[in-house]
């Protein structure tokens, strides 16, 4: 008997197990077909190289947001569409990524800033810290700014 139960105890647990896993739903063609063609978005931060800085391009706080860029960086200063524009006047090479003096204008107001921007690879970001605006922000690479 003890035989008996040791010969049917795996198959009694293959069909319990079968019973106990449910189907993964298959995909919906007409929500695919809805969403339409999914745009690529650059898998890398831009490489450090001596011509021009990393932080150079087009950058926003989410990748849905890469869609209009809010944050428009170039070598000699960042402007966002929340009416923050800042000139660099001075960008030094750190070992995390770059300190930058700046001189900012917002709401009116022009002030100076020593900003930090350093780069986090595998989640594609930069981070800007001490800057005109609330608190450190962390950026999504969407792009080099095309140029007419």
């Amino acid at each position: 008997m003890n035989l008996l139960k040791l010969a049917l105890a795996p198959a009694l647990f293959a069909a319990l197990l079968a019973c106990t896993e449910t189907p993964e739903p298959q995909p919906d063609p007409e929500a695919a077909a809805q969403i339409g063609e999914a745009e690529p978005l650059p898998s890398t931060l831009p490489p450090p190289n001596t011509a021009e800085p990393r932080f150079v391009g087009l950058w926003a706080t989410s990748a849905e947001g890469c869609a209009e860029p809010a944050w428009r960086f170039r070598r000699d200063g960042v402007s966002t569409l929340g009416e923050v524009s800042c000139s660099f006047d001075n960008v030094t090479l750190t070992d995390a990524g770059y300190q930058v003096a700046a001189t900012c204008h917002a709401e009116g107001e022009t002030t100076a800033h020593t900003m930090q921007f350093s780069f986090a690879e595998s989640a594609r970001a930069m981070m800007v810290s001490d800057g005109p605006w609330s608190g450190p922000t962390s950026l999504v690479y969407c792009g080099a700014e095309d140029t007419p």
